[in-house]
């Protein structure tokens, strides 16, 4: 009775603990960063704006890595990790073909929701405990004194608070039957609670609102310091039940779906007469030419709702947002040290390309084009392999090499569609509010936005072409980013040596909003794209492929 609650416990733990271990790792680093930083810099900010971003008063080493590397980043990722989870319960069977085989059996619908959810419950309930445990006996190892911090408290109310988007993820997938969808609206969803809870207590007559961004709850009350805050739990919870429960209903409404096959908007374009035909003329005759444009199609409703997200919320609205709030933003640029903002991508709020640099382009830009592009390269073969398609493609006249270059076709551009619909959001907000920034300078850190969303979906690539598996190769290209990111703030605060072998300095280290194009870093990034992608022919070309 037990078997769908088994079943996905075990196929989804590996990537819980890749989260789990690639954030305990990121906090031992940062815990013993921290003990060199001089903390009186916390000081000079008020205590709102403390609050804010999860410090309490009186803070110290370990109340500044538990809040600045679990409560940001180990959010983030845990959320991420929540969202594909609870996406693929019922969108991912209904996508594989295998929701009527399971179905078939005396299991109702509802059984299937119910037991996923539980299985998801008990996975984050088990990085919990681990969380915990490298919360606690870290400090041990780097002499850090924790008196007074509720450890235990603190972690619960972050794991109930993220595992919430996967909730809401399992609802979508269960209401729509398609995981790209469910991803896209609770990535984004995460993205603006987490934007919500910064911003909005900044803004004179806002402050109350920010109670209702999920991400708000998730440091309510200062657990860190005061224990768990039962009304942030009761919120949560409340709000995670209800999700279950939407997509108990969602599941018995609808016509499940025994294989994903449904036409949209460029699906009805591929099957228009005139599309074909000028399309054949393009591409060529056979149906094997036409890789590119069939992962294009496959992957149409994430990249569009990242690209939607990007130029509206992202670009469009944030204009008139620093418009409005022209004096606060001033005096929190006199308050805010830089060896917080390092953390956040950089920027000054006291001027526009600050602004946007710390609220879009140093977290949540980088993050978009990732999704993105991660998900398109981490399937280019592993996908193929797992839907078992991979030896019908290869049963026709045309090499793997030739597979992967088509994949990576599609994987290019649906990656400039998101920097551009960046560009085009910011270009149309700077120009509507009269902010004054250079075009030219934004359209460069569109640029280098793009070049490391590649080399990232890169890695993804190599990692699918080399092991052959979705799952892990996302995971570590996602972990492998955050660490990355990580590393690269704390040596911006240390002006560590090691600052300019990440990636995320060549993107944003050099002030390219202000300063524009970076020659030496667009021609690092384009060299270590080309050689994460060019290690993948060879691998691919010498791998057994899975049946």
């Amino acid at each position: 009775m037990t078997a769908i609650y088994v079943r996905s416990v075990t196929s989804h733990l590996r990537a819980v603990a890749l989260g789990v271990l690639a954030l305990s790792i990121l906090f031992i680093f940062g815990m013993a960063i921290y003990r060199s930083i001089d903390m009186s810099i916390l000081d000079q900010l008020p205590d709102n704006l403390l609050s804010m971003i999860g410090i309490g008063p009186k803070a110290d080493v370990a109340s500044l890595a538990y809040n600045a590397i679990f409560s940001t980043y180990g959010a983030l990722l845990i959320g991420g990790i929540a969202i594909v989870i609870g996406a693929s319960e019922v969108a991912g069977r209904e996508r594989d073909g295998t929701i009527g085989l399971l179905l078939a059996n005396p299991i109702s619908r509802g059984r299937l929701v119910i037991e996923s959810a539980m299985a998801l419950f008990t996975l984050f309930i088990v990085a919990g405990i681990a969380l915990l445990g490298v919360g606690l006996l870290t400090p041990q190892f780097l002499d850090v004194s924790i008196t007074g911090l509720s450890i235990g408290g603190f972690v619960t109310q972050l794991i109930i608070g993220t595992v919430f988007y996967g909730f809401l993820a399992l609802a979508v997938s269960a209401w729509t039957g398609k995981s790209q969808i469910a991803i896209g609206i609770s990535s984004s969803v995460l993205l603006i609670s987490f934007l919500a809870a910064g911003l909005l207590p900044l803004i004179s007559g806002l402050e109350e609102y920010a109670r209702l961004s999920p991400w708000y709850y998730i440091n309510a009350g200062d657990p860190l310091r005061n224990g768990l805050d039962l009304g942030a739990i009761v919120v949560l919870g409340s709000a995670s039940v209800f999700c279950v429960l939407l997509a108990w209903v969602g599941i018995n409404r609808r016509d499940l779906r025994s294989r994903s096959g449904n036409i949209q908007i460029l699906g009805r374009l591929r099957w228009n007469p005139f599309a074909t035909q000028l399309m054949g003329r393009i591409t060529g005759r056979t149906m094997v030419s036409r890789i590119w444009i069939k992962t294009i199609y496959q992957f149409q409703v994430l990249s569009l709702l990242v690209s939607i997200f990007m130029f509206g919320l992202m670009g469009l609205v944030m204009g008139p947002i620093y418009a409005d709030m022209g004096t606060t933003m001033a005096q929190l640029a006199d308050s805010y040290p830089p060896e917080i903002i390092a953390f956040f991508g950089g920027g000054d709020f006291g001027t526009a390309e600050g602004f946007f640099q710390i609220e879009i382009f140093g977290l949540v830009a980088p993050i978009a084009i990732m999704i993105v592009t991660i998900a398109i390269g981490a399937k280019a073969i592993a996908g193929e392999e797992k839907d078992k398609t991979l030896a019908l493609l290869l049963a026709n006249p045309i090499s793997r090499s030739y597979v992967l270059t088509q994949k990576l076709i599609a994987m290019l551009i649906w990656g400039l569609v998101v920097a551009f619909a960046t560009f085009a959001g910011v270009a149309l907000a700077n120009l509507i509010s009269d902010l004054g920034m250079n075009y030219f300078n934004l359209l460069a850190t569109c640029v280098h936005l793009l070049l490391l969303g590649y080399l990232f979906g890169g890695v993804a690539v190599f990692l699918g072409a080399a092991i052959g598996r979705v799952g892990l190769a996302i995971g570590v290209s996602a972990g492998a980013a955050l660490v990355i990111n990580v590393v690269n703030g704390i040596a911006e605060i240390n002006n560590g040596w090691w600052e300019k072998f990440t990636p995320f300095y060549w993107y944003s280290g050099t002030d390219p909003l202000i300063n524009g194009f970076n020659v030496t870093g667009i021609f690092i990034l384009s060299v270590a794209t080309a050689i994460t992608i060019g290690s993948s022919y060879p691998l691919l070309n010498r791998r057994d492929l899975r049946g």
